[in-house]
């Protein structure tokens, strides 16, 4: 065997049409038992998370710059991170502006740092639930997810729950 067919159904608006892929076997099958081992590996690299959607997904992105510069205050110090803010004219009037004082932003700062983490953590937490008892993953590929998912939230929980609702609909049909 040199490759596989996947026959499935694209909808735009109201028009589908049956759409079929062939998948070639790299490096080819020698025998017929290699087909499901093969399969499996297949259907794990397809559900591997990318750590390229930090940069190429632009919700991602945003979240994981917005993560950094909350985890870079919190490393600062509340004392530093208001001293910079202080230092800088324009950072200054923005910061006052908005919230008060330095020392209010540097609170917020860290404050939100932490709830972030927490948040995240426990996303990615429900996220590895789902990868292990729905997708039936790999502990390595789990770990993949879990870790994007304290890097940025929602976006990829919101990835995972879409497999799983995939493949719920693919069970029930069944």
């Amino acid at each position: 065997m040199k490759a596989y067919s996947i026959s499935y159904v694209s909808c735009d608006g109201n028009a589908c049409d049956m759409r079929t892929i062939e998948i070639p076997f790299d490096p080819p099958l020698h025998s017929a038992r290699e087909v499901k081992s093969r399969l499996v590996e297949d259907h794990h690299r397809a559900f591997a998370p990318k750590f390229s959607w930090l940069v190429t997904d632009p919700m991602m992105r945003m979240l994981f710059g917005a993560c950094i510069l909350l985890g870079v205050g919190t490393v600062l110090g509340r004392e530093e991170l208001s001293k910079r803010v202080d230092d800088v004219p324009w950072a200054d009037a923005i910061v006052t502006a908005v919230f008060g004082t330095s020392a209010r932003f540097s609170n917020v700062v860290v404050g939100a740092w932490y709830f972030s983490l927490f948040a995240h953590t426990a996303e990615a937490c429900y996220t590895a639930y789902f990868c292990k008892v729905s997708l039936k993953m790999k502990t390595g590929t789990i770990i993949k997810w879990a870790l994007l998912n304290v890097c940025t939230g929602f976006p990829i929980m919101n990835k995972v729950t879409e497999l799983v609702a995939i493949d719920r609909a693919g069970r029930l049909k069944k």
